[in-house]
């Protein structure tokens, strides 16, 4: 249906963001998120200042507490891109849809039922799995790095904001939810993202215009996308894109994994 075009669309906008993240992990992250935050606001700004969209705030707490973790997860999703690779960085933080699955059977009395359940302990178990290092005997490592529990934070983050969308989708719109990720999120990094005084150039400018824009079109079309799918359904929707991260990421970027580490994507 409609709600799966959309999801898919939106995974294809941001595996195309994922890339430039990883052109440019010489870019501090906050600086990044900063570029997306403000360009959604631009977009939006200047399409309700048109006439073309109309933005209608109606259930401020529950707005600010979107954008609070979409802005948290945004930072920490580009972190994790920059410091541990596009395959590894993003399929940790889609993990997402196991926290957004069991929040949403307890805030939204959504029904896991019998297969999903089991997928959901097969996906946590990926999760170790995968953030779990290679010890120099060869084994595992049981120690997590501290850019994995970032990730796995950055995932938790995206899982809450979620079924906040879901239930924001009850009193507000798509541009009203997107609005307030931006603006909120803006406000969460604007100081770390300046402290540097890195110089971007043109070069670097344009990367960064790219990714916001990219990220603008595809969390307005995963939020729309939300409107006509459950929680569940549009979390799993939305893995399309550290699949096609995982390829990218061994195909261009000669990224490599663990026996282990694919495995615990696999699952």
């Amino acid at each position: 249906g409609k709600g799966v075009g959309l999801m898919a669309a939106s995974g294809v906008m941001f595996c195309l963001m994922s890339i430039l993240i990883r052109r440019a992990a010489d870019v501090d992250s906050f600086m990044v998120a900063q570029f997306r935050f403000m360009i959604g606001l631009a977009l939006l700004g200047s399409a309700a200042l048109s006439g073309r969209i109309v933005l209608r705030f109606q259930n401020g707490p529950l707005l600010f507490l979107r954008g609070l973790t979409g802005g948290i997860s945004v930072v920490l999703f580009f972190l994790s891109i920059a410091k541990l690779g596009i395959g590894k960085g993003t399929v940790i933080s889609y993990c997402y849809p196991v926290f957004a699955s069991l929040i949403g059977a307890v805030c939204l009395r959504e029904r896991l039922g019998p297969i999903r359940i089991p997928a959901i302990c097969a996906a946590l178990g990926g999760m170790v799995l995968l953030s779990l290092g290679k010890s120099a005997g060869g084994g595992l490592d049981w120690h997590v790095g501290r850019y994995e529990v970032l990730a796995l934070t950055g995932a938790l983050m995206s899982g809450i904001a979620v079924v906040v969308v879901r239930k924001l989708h009850q009193t507000d719109s798509t541009y009203a939810i997107f609005f307030s990720q931006c603006l909120v999120g803006l406000w969460l990094v604007v100081i770390p993202a300046n402290v540097s005084g890195d110089s971007l150039g043109y070069t670097g400018g344009t990367m960064l215009l790219c990714i916001g824009v990219l990220a603008a079109v595809g969390q307005l079309l995963m939020t729309e996308g939300y409107r006509h799918v459950t929680v569940t359904t549009g979390s799993l929707l939305g893995m399309l894109t550290p699949v096609l991260n995982f390829l990218v990421g061994l195909l261009f970027f000669r990224e490599r994994l663990s026996g282990h580490a694919i495995f615990g994507a696999v699952l």
